[in-house]
């Protein structure tokens, strides 16, 4: 439906040698159309899933781009961190917040300037492993398709911050661990 194409978690089966252009006009599009705010497509889960899936796929999105198009597009996803870096304290669904989190994260790296972004992505996701997640690693929930979505996101993150070459925080490493053992 509209919040899968709006997510763009899509882009991870397109060919990535032969997309780029018809990817490029895409966006173009999509930018044009929805910059400002629309509730649905401006939702925070969709919006985080959107600029996860365009800065990891940022290689085939701005390969052989335009200049103007590339500047565009790097302004859009920056706009979109600031909505989510400015709204994250309303939301209190600990699923979207991980969503978010990651989102930001991922932004900080790519974007040395938006360092406080990582910063901020680090500092709640510590909280939210005190907050959401027994001593064993296990969501409060009790729900083990909960323990699944968060591990997806949290080796996520591990992973772009150890590509980014930066020292993973031992939270991250600890809770990876203790999630893995209990979905084994």
């Amino acid at each position: 439906g509209e919040k899968e194409r709006n997510s763009f978690l899509w882009l991870n089966l397109l060919d990535r040698k032969n997309d780029g252009r018809s990817l490029q006009k895409i966006i173009n599009i999509w930018m044009i159309k929805h910059s400002k705010y629309k509730k649905n497509i401006w939702d925070s889960s969709v919006l985080s899933k959107r600029i996860i899936s365009w800065l990891l796929n940022v290689d085939i999105i701005l390969n052989n781009g335009l200049f103007e198009f590339k500047k565009k597009f790097l302004d859009s996803i920056v706009s979109q961190s600031n909505h989510l870096k400015r709204n994250i304290k309303f939301e209190k669904d600990y699923s979207k917040r991980i969503e978010i989190l990651t989102a930001l994260l991922l932004s900080g790296l790519v974007f040395k300037e938006y360092i406080e972004n990582y910063d901020i992505a680090i500092k709640e996701l510590e909280k939210l492993v005190k907050d959401y997640f027994d001593e064993d690693g296990f969501p409060l929930t009790r729900n083990p398709s909960d323990l699944i979505f968060f591990s997806k996101y949290f080796i996520l993150c591990k992973e772009c911050i150890q590509d980014a070459q930066q020292y993973v925080p031992e939270f991250l490493e600890t809770i990876i661990d203790k999630n893995l053992i209990s979905i084994k």
